[in-house]
């Protein structure tokens, strides 16, 4: 895949509150477009903002789902302090959540970024480079994508096993364990470990599929084999294909009411 060069150098900036999808982005950048002379990354949309007031950014790489200013909000603001430039979201949605910005005008990168797909959005951008068209969004048109898309559900999450970090698709997750400061992801294909805490995955995943069945303990309901009731009345979760079982506490009982 070839470099792609534009007319003169230019500063880009990546905005995602996680390093290490903030650093994939970066490589990938670098790799891809020749005529970056620098990019800037940040963690949040409120340092974005004051970067942005100090120099000349032709694009913004920014996640949607951040703490403190989501990435909608920080482009309603940058908008509305006069930002020019382009503004391309990083996101978690599915292809069809994400339809709404396409149709609004805006580019976005689903996550995990791909290459290719990268290099295609650069192209767009190069392009406009070229062109007067107007292409953006003011700040009265992001405020309403704000309310629709400020809550995504989430759909990759990064995970830790030994040195190694992986990239995992939620779908593929049997259940969410705590244990002290760490949460364990469980998989077909092994345990892995993150930093949130369950009540943070709680607010983050689809409620439908994925159930607090113990304030330790989440489980994705299309990864339940059985449930099994004691003499006690009991409850305990069989997990297809993974020789492990999950209690469930008696507040979360009626979430298997007809057992």
């Amino acid at each position: 895949m070839s470099h792609i060069k534009t007319d003169g150098l230019i500063q880009v900036m990546v905005v995602d509150d996680e390093p290490l999808l903030r650093f994939h982005l970066q490589k990938l950048l670098q790799g891809l477009w020749e005529d970056i002379d620098q990019i800037v990354a940040l963690g949040s949309g409120i340092e974005a903002i004051n970067v942005v007031k100090e120099l000349d950014i032709h694009t913004i790489f920014m996640d949607i789902k951040m703490p403190g200013l989501s990435g909608i909000e920080t482009a309603k603001q940058l908008r509305a302090s006069g930002y020019q430039g382009n503004l391309v979201f990083v996101t978690a949605y599915d292809e069809h959540a994400v339809a709404a910005f396409e149709h609004e005008a805006l580019d976005y990168l689903l996550k995990p970024v791909d290459e290719k797909r990268l290099y295609e959005c650069i192209q767009r951008l190069q392009k406009r480079s070229h062109t007067t068209v107007k292409y953006e969004l003011d700040a009265e048109q992001l405020s309403q994508l704000l309310p629709q898309h400020s809550n995504p559900t989430l759909q990759w999450i990064n995970a830790s096993r030994g040195e190694a970090i992986h990239v995992i698709k939620v779908s593929d997750i049997s259940c969410f364990i705590a244990e002290d400061k760490y949460t364990t992801v469980v998989t077909l294909s092994g345990e892995y470990l993150i930093k949130k805490s369950i009540k943070q995955l709680v607010e983050e995943l689809n409620n439908n599929e994925f159930w607090r069945i113990h304030r330790s303990v989440v489980v994705q309901v299309s990864h339940i084999e059985r449930v099994n009731k004691d003499d006690n009345g009991n409850l305990t979760v069989y997990l297809k294909d993974i020789k492990k079982t999950l209690p469930v506490s008696r507040n979360n009982m009626h979430l298997f009411k007809q057992m």
